[in-house]
């Protein structure tokens, strides 16, 4: 199954991430294309009224953005009638997990519920997580592994799955954090800055969702890094480990210029290599 993100794709009608009925209205006319099967909406922390977003937010940003209760986007969702086959939940968990103050905890613990409430509901089976601050030298692990637990088990039917993002804690590299999760999120880019892509295999029966990254340019994909190639390591996932599941491609920008609706064409293009490659 073929699947595309929603963040990225905003940018090819020349929207913000942020922009949900914008992002609709581009999934819509990449779906008319035949390109793929479905979609990852990402379930952004700028929709929340309560703060602004913890990784990545710019106040202004937030301030003009419409906001959504969990509710209101499930029934967004629901009327346009997309095919989707995965959530990204907030971004924000992480930051929420990673600290003491426990309105902070129940705060993260409802984000990851609403997110498995959406994927449960529109009959999405992953839904992907990031549940450490990318930044923290330090956090109480177990207490995370046990509250991701404790939320995830209320939704049997979505598979909770966890992605390798970058981390700063001592001693851990991503993989040895998903690792200690049930299912995985794979994301190519981060295990190729990371040089762990080799060991995933061993977690292959893990992995529920491969995260395909790369710039676009002429009308083919091309991984940002100096030793692994897009397709070479989209054949060692699918062919040499026999990997099945779904693939969300995640485009990280255009080579050669903006990455906006001018490049539309291209992409079309590039994704039709996903099912031939």
């Amino acid at each position: 199954m073929i699947s595309v993100s929603s963040a990225p794709i905003a940018r090819l009608g020349d929207k913000k991430y942020y922009d949900l009925i914008g992002t609709i209205g581009v999934m819509k006319k990449i779906l008319s294309e035949s390109v793929v099967d479905g979609f990852e909406p990402q379930l952004e922390p700028e929709w929340d009224s309560d703060n602004p977003p913890l990784t990545d937010g710019d106040l202004a940003d937030w301030t003009k953005t419409p906001k959504y209760t969990a509710g209101e986007i499930l029934d967004v969702l629901k009327r346009e009638a997309l095919p989707i086959l995965s959530v990204h939940a907030s971004r924000d968990i992480g930051s929420y997990l990673c600290t003491s103050r426990e309105r902070d905890w129940e705060k993260g613990k409802q984000a990851a519920y609403d997110a498995l409430l959406i994927a449960s509901e529109l009959g999405a089976n992953v839904c992907v997580f990031h549940p450490w601050d990318t930044w923290a030298t330090g956090f109480d692990l177990s207490r995370i592994v046990k509250t991701f637990c404790e939320v995830t088990r209320e939704f049997p039917s979505v598979k909770a799955s966890v992605e390798n993002i970058p981390t700063h804690s001592e001693g851990y590299t991503p993989f040895a954090l998903v690792k200690l999760f049930d299912y995985v999120t794979l994301d190519l880019r981060w295990a190729a800055l990371y040089n762990e892509l080799y060991r995933f295999e061993t977690l292959i029966d893990k992995v529920v969702n491969v995260h395909l990254r790369g710039k676009l340019f002429q009308g083919e994909w091309f991984l940002d890094h100096p030793n692994t190639g897009f397709y070479e390591a989209l054949k060692r996932i699918r062919d040499d480990w026999g990997y099945g599941g779904l693939l969300t491609m995640e485009p990280d920008g255009a080579v050669d210029g903006p990455f906006d609706s001018s490049c539309f064409e291209s992409f079309i293009k590039a994704m039709r290599t996903l099912r031939t490659t």
